[in-house]
């Protein structure tokens, strides 16, 4: 039987070179995007997740039994206003994915993609404030009460999205589904634009250099395939950083921090 997955994001950058693995593997998949792929194979599902309504009715259109579900939609920095950024990249990822994983089989998957931006969630105290909230709604009113994160929206939205896979990695261990997490590094997109003006040019291709090279779709895709549908049934919980060793390096010391 072929393997069936939900892919948010599915249309362009990772969550398409994601779609091209997976249906590689025969895999079906469901995308759920804002815009739609239009590719054989892929069944597409209108899911803006910035919507409530909207993650609801592509939720009910989903198969009743999937095998993965895989979370890759995001918004960049400085694309929309904060409150999308928080929507789109923390909230309606947490509300798609928690009303989905009833239809995740025993022994299925979870993947959620944040970011290498979101890796230090330990050091910022009020992401599990964030955390506390009990859906979508509760979460968009606790950020109504607070600015501090108007900055820095796309980073506080993958520190939430990091951190709140330790929580999602239990919600169905009854039934042995796992939750893991992987935070890319620079990943060349469409999307790159944004991410360069966010770091600052110099700093941008500072990492890029110590990194060997930019990641490519391809890079991250691969690991989010392995995590959905290889064999790594005790692989539950954990945050793994795609970013070509960047970050090994500066914990290692092989690696120059930017100064």
């Amino acid at each position: 039987m072929s393997p069936v997955v939900a892919v948010t994001g599915g249309t362009s950058g990772i969550g398409a070179a994601a779609v091209a693995r997976l249906l590689a593997q025969d895999a079906e998949v469901y995308s759920l995007d804002v815009v739609p792929g239009a590719r054989p194979g892929v069944s597409d599902i209108h899911c803006d997740l910035a919507d409530l309504s909207s993650i609801e009715g592509a939720v009910d259109a989903l198969p009743s039994r999937l095998d993965a579900i895989v979370s890759v939609a995001g918004i960049a920095p400085g694309i929309t206003p904060p409150n999308a950024v928080m929507a789109v990249n923390f909230l309606g990822m947490r509300e798609m994915i928690t009303r989905a994983l009833p239809r995740v089989r025993d022994d299925g998957a979870v993947v959620i993609v944040a970011s290498s931006a979101g890796r230090d969630w330990r050091d910022e105290p009020r992401v599990i404030d964030m955390l506390d909230t009990a859906d979508m709604q509760a979460g968009a009113r606790w950020l109504a009460g607070h600015t501090f994160w108007h900055e820095e929206a796309y980073r506080f939205s993958k520190q939430c999205a990091a951190a709140w896979t330790y929580r999602a990695a239990g919600l169905e261990r009854s039934r042995r589904v796992r939750v893991n997490c992987v935070n890319p590094g620079i990943v060349e997109t469409n999307l790159s634009p944004h991410f360069r003006d966010m770091l600052g040019r110099e700093r941008y291709d500072f990492i890029v250099e110590q990194s060997g090279r930019a990641g490519r779709p391809t890079d991250v895709a691969e690991v989010i395939e392995y995590l959905a549908l290889g064999d790594c049934g005790w692989l539950n919980g954990v945050e793994l950083t795609v970013d070509g060793g960047y970050y090994a390096g500066i914990v290692g010391g092989w690696a120059k921090p930017w100064q």
